[in-house]
């Protein structure tokens, strides 16, 4: 007799045509998944209520099929990119290069400061697609030390016509007419109509060639953690609308999935902002993305028609070692604050990235102890809104910008 180990599995995903309508063959992804979690079927007991008179309790029978589950992983570049567009409802933004020629439309850029860059020309940095949150990359300035490194866009002239990085990375120069800079593939929520996704997820026990299949699976949330010396952790919870088991001799369904390389991400190499200033005292962060989707429960079918999503809330937190009260005055005036966070794989220039970047945030507590050794770290909740209409930002609770392709 065979028996299953725990670890020997593949976890596979891909995007279906039709919600609930099954994908198999070739593409797809598979998800570089961590111990814990998985995808299950769930069906509620329906009993009579008759009360017999011989004392007994007919069989019952099984209701509606609704699939709930989570997976976590390492978070890594490029690996997860499709199932944050599901999330978001919207669609990545390939990488966009803004090239300036000497020309009256794109004249030069010119670092005039570490951390500002001075922009010459008609056609407006806004107009092209610059904004607050971004990251972009220079290449063929001409003092190379301003090249091929990742750049955190922290504010952008009204006019469009210059821009503030976090930090000190840049290198002052004179005006250059013959270079580009690219802002990174993107993800925010500017969809006037959104677009709603769902996935078919074969997780595949090798040991036992054999698969459970769950279909119409949409991506209901995504946490991620971040504690010190350890690797950048995400969640992701999703809801589906059916599951099965397939015959021997017919697993996995999904074939050939694409396996991404990259290297695990950890928050040791991450550069941390909270408003204007960096942070190197936090001592954990989590942030969830939530849309809450749930199946819909309906008479003369076990499957749901669909799978419903709600406006997204976000929420999370950050704990700190304690210097001072700025957090609490923060907090107790309702003071509104950025987040942004890059995290790079451990490599030479140019390191490839992903960032998250949240433009509205509040404390919503301030939670200290008394006493314990060490540190004294306090815990501090936060909430996020919508940014809405303001100049220089995507319209977006949340952005992801990502070095992959």
């Amino acid at each position: 007799m065979t028996f299953q180990t725990g670890r020997n599995k593949v976890v596979s995903y891909k995007v279906e045509s039709q919600f609930n309508t099954p994908v198999t063959g070739g593409g797809g992804y598979q998800f570089r998944f961590a111990a814990g979690g998985g995808l299950n079927l769930t069906r509620p007991p329906i009993i009579s209520p008759e009360i017999r008179s011989d004392g007994q309790t007919d069989m019952g029978r099984l209701g509606s099929k609704s699939v709930t589950g989570s997976y976590s992983a390492p978070m890594s570049v490029g690996t997860f990119d499709p199932l944050f567009e599901a999330l978001f409802r919207s669609t990545w933004v390939a990488a966009t290069a803004i090239t300036v020629d000497n020309s009256a439309g794109k004249t030069s850029f010119e670092v005039t400061d570490t951390n500002t860059v001075a922009y010459v020309g008609t056609n407006t940095l806004l107009a092209q697609g610059l904004k607050v949150g971004d990251v972009v990359r220079f290449t063929n300035m001409s003092n190379a030390a301003n090249n091929s490194i990742n750049l955190q866009v922290t504010s952008i002239l009204s006019n469009g016509l210059g821009f503030d990085v976090f930090g000190t990375p840049l290198t002052v120069q004179a005006a250059d007419t013959a270079a580009t800079l690219t802002i990174l593939k993107k993800l925010a929520q500017v969809p006037t109509v959104l677009t709603r996704r769902s996935f078919t997820f074969d997780e595949y026990s090798a040991d036992l060639d054999l698969s459970k299949v769950a279909s119409g699976v949409r991506v209901s949330s995504v946490k991620f953690i971040g504690q010190p010396n350890n690797i950048a952790m995400v969640e992701f919870g999703l809801v589906g609308a059916d599951l099965v088991p397939l015959a021997s001799g017919s697993s996995p369904s999904l074939t050939s999935p694409t396996l991404t390389t990259s290297v695990a991400l950890n928050w040791v190499d991450a550069s941390i902002r909270l408003g204007s200033a960096a942070r190197t005292s936090l001592t954990s962060f989590e942030l969830t993305l939530d849309i809450a989707a749930q199946g819909l429960a309906v008479l003369g079918s076990l499957a749901p028609p669909d799978v419903f999503e709600s406006p997204m809330t976000a929420a999370g937190s950050v704990a700190t070692a304690l210097t001072d009260y700025t957090d609490l005055t923060a907090f107790t005036a309702e003071t509104e604050f950025e987040f942004a966070a890059l995290l790079v794989e451990p490599e030479a220039e140019p390191k490839d990235c992903f960032s998250i970047f949240v433009p509205r945030c509040k404390y919503t507590g301030f939670n200290q102890s008394v006493g314990g050794e060490g540190a004294d770290i306090a815990t501090l909740p936060f909430m996020v809104g919508t940014k809405g209409v303001a100049t220089g930002y995507d319209p977006s609770m949340v952005t992801f910008c990502t070095s992959a392709a």
